[in-house]
């Protein structure tokens, strides 16, 4: 994706702030939830929770990289980010 590791670890922030930066790593790095417990130890949460609440940071992700559009004709149109 296009955002960069510090505009993820704010959004992880305001999915899950206790584990937000085990998310942050998750997303960036594409760690799995099982790696992320033999490198930290016990995460305090389960690998559903944690699933869930990474795909709702990439769902958030996806949004703000997303942005509407009104052509003339007054339609609106879906633009993405490209930085």
């Amino acid at each position: 994706m296009c955002l960069d590791e510090k505009e993820v670890y704010e959004i992880c922030m305001s999915v899950d702030s206790f584990i937000a930066a085990e998310l942050t790593e998750s997303i960036v790095r594409g760690t799995s939830y099982d790696m992320l417990e033999a490198h930290h130890g016990i995460l305090p949460i389960s690998r559903r929770s944690f699933y869930r609440r990474r795909r709702t940071a990439q769902r958030l992700m996806r949004q703000r990289m997303a942005h509407l559009v009104e052509e003339k004709n007054g339609q609106m149109r879906m633009v993405w980010r490209n930085d």
